[in-house]
Parts: C-alpha cells; structure tokens; sequence
C-alpha cells in the first residue's frame, strides 16, 4: 500500500487508605467455567484513596486471569459527587453498583458520569447508571459518534481473548454502550464542577480518536482511561480504532501536566507519575526498534513478526498481540521508516523498510 493511502486512512480516523470493603455478592461459582448462559457472581471492591476519591471494582469473568477489570473512581467533594467512566452494563456488574450506590452514596448528588472513552467497559454501564444516579453523562464528541456507531459481530473485539465466554458476553456490552445518551460533549478544556472542584477534561487521543483524560485543578489528579494503566501497557490498536502516533503524543502532554497521582481505567493509582510516563514512552521505542531488527533478519509479514516478538504469548492474546505489531507498523509507516502491502484482503501485511 501507498504511503499516501496510509495517510488518507489516518486522516479518516474519527477522530490511600486500606481496602475498606471486599464482598462476593451472590452464591459463589468457578467463574472460569462458567457457560455463556449463567450470570456469574459479582465481587465488589472498593478503596478510598484519599479524602476526595475512591475506586470502586465490580469483577466478574475478564480478559485474562491476572488482568484487572476496569476502574469506576467516585470522585466527591462535600454532598455532590462525579463518576469518571461507568464500567460494565451486565446485569451482575449493574446490579452490584446499585446496591453500592443505595448503602453508600445514598446522602450524595451524582453530577456527571464523565466517561474517558467509548471502549464498553467503561461506557456500557452507563445508560443504567445515568438512570440509578439521575446524573449527566459525558464523553468527547469522536468518541460520542464511535459509541454510536454501530458494531458487527467481531468488531470493538480486538484487544479480546479468544474466549467463547467474553465473545458472547460482549455483545451485550456493546448493545448497552451503544444505548447509552450522551447528555453533554466534554471537548479539551471543558471543565465542571464536582463541590469545590474543578475537573477539567483533557483530549489524549491514541487509544481511541477521542479519549479523555480529566485532571482536577485543586488537587492534581488525573483520571488516565486507558492510556496509562496502574499494571502493565495500554493496547492501541492501528488505525482506524487506534493511533500510535497520537498515543506517544498524548503520552508526553500528560507528562507536561505534572499531576501528582494518576487514577487509571484499570490497576491500582501511580504515584510515580513522572517515572511511569518515561517507563511508556521506553517501552514504546524499544518495541519500534525491536520490529526494526526482525525486519532486518527477513521477517516481511505482520503475523511472522507478531510470532517472532511474542514467541510463548498465551493463545487467547494472539490476536490483541497482532493488534499492537500493526499499530507500531502504522506509526513508522507514517514516518517514513517502512512501507505496507495489503495480501489477501488485507488479511496480512507485507512489510519493508525504506532505508
């Protein structure tokens, strides 16, 4: 493919303190064994991070065993409180927030449910937690029109495992995604209030066209979606549902804002802020160079490069493992470094590099 074309698909591109609870809610089961047709037990946890957040987990059957789902951060000041992103709208994930909800935060006025992106776990809860909570939600507009896109089959699937239970699971995050009204339009700098602070949203494309971060003014925090995780790296997929280029550019404007503590979509909270977007940043360009090198032995296809730098990855994350070489392909095709041949219907990539 003609790196002129790569460029017309880019542009294309829509674009604390200790655990204070941990329950099971419901019998308990072997989740790792449960069919698509039973309703998996629920476990909530919740943590308070300091005097104005909490994170809040629903966990049922996820993406890997080790792999944490993702973050809902009570963000609270006085008797109003914000939601950052909504997690997932299965009816054991829903069911537990509410009964959350109702015991703890009954006293509380739920503002905004600010969503950092449109990926379904962490916007699928939010059309029942809209109603529940009698608050507003919000996203950046790209993301506004990509949650309302609608999805085939396979599609929004990409960083899953190849797992029958998550497939069949995940068409009924993608209908409640889709579902979810977006009352307002959260573009970069837009700000609201949550008691006495100000949360302003912050555009970091690269995950997805329109992912949001939010940083709160007073205290220098900074809701980080998917583009820094409390464990490991984020999965950007290539275009068009991804950008690498865009998610390195992001990278260093959160750096710029110095904030003190980064609240993820999925982990535990960083501290070191500073440090984990150098250790980003590192990573991103060993892995360039590391594509660079395989190319340089022979490889020419995306899927032998896939297998060379990913030779013992579990089977179930090929495919997200492929997604992730296609991305840095794209970045450096981009910058002139190498040029792509779409085979097969753009099923393989034929790779080579300019210089």
């Amino acid at each position: 493919m003609k790196r002129e074309t790569w460029r017309l698909r880019l542009a294309a591109h829509r674009y604390g303190r200790k655990l204070k609870r941990s329950v099971s809610r419901g019998t308990s089961s072997d989740n790792s064994s449960a069919s698509a047709d039973q309703e998996p037990v629920a476990t909530t946890t919740e943590k308070v991070i300091n005097d104005n957040l909490v994170q809040h987990v629903v966990a049922v059957k996820m993406f890997s065993r080790t792999f944490p789902t993702s973050n809902v951060w009570v963000l609270h000041d006085g008797n109003e409180a914000a939601l950052i992103d909504s997690g997932y709208g299965d009816k054991p994930s829903i069911d537990a927030r509410r009964e959350y909800f109702r015991k703890d935060w009954s006293g509380h006025n739920f503002k905004r449910i600010a969503m950092t992106h449109h990926h379904f776990d962490h916007s699928s809860g939010g059309r029942q937690l809209r109603d529940i909570l009698k608050a507003d939600t919000a996203i950046h507009p790209i993301d506004d029109a990509l949650l309302h896109t609608p999805l085939g089959p396979e599609e929004g699937n990409e960083d899953l495992p190849d797992d029958k239970v998550i497939t069949d699971r995940a068409d009924v995050w993608k209908k409640e995604a889709f579902e979810t009204p977006i009352d307002v339009m959260m573009e970069d700098g837009d700000t609201f209030k949550v008691g006495g602070l100000t949360v302003r949203a912050v555009h970091t494309p690269g995950h997805t066209a329109g992912h949001n971060c939010y940083l709160v003014e007073e205290t220098m925090q900074l809701f980080t979606g998917d583009n820094i995780l409390g464990v490991g790296t984020s999965a950007i997929g290539p275009p068009p549902s991804g950008n690498m280029g865009d998610y390195i550019e992001s990278l260093k404007r959160m750096r710029e804002l110095e904030a003190k503590l980064f609240a993820p979509g999925h982990g535990p909270t960083v501290t070191a802020t500073a440090a984990k977007v150098q250790e980003l940043l590192d990573h991103r360009e060993v892995r360039d160079r590391q594509i660079i090198d395989i190319i340089d032995k022979g490889y020419d296809t995306d899927q032998q490069i896939r297998r060379a730098l990913y030779p013992e990855i579990q089977k179930g994350l090929r495919r997200a493992a492929h997604g992730q070489v296609r991305s840095h392909i794209a970045k450096m095709v981009g910058q002139g470094i190498m040029q792509v041949d779409e085979i097969d219907d753009g099923k393989t990539w034929k790779v080579s590099l300019t210089k």
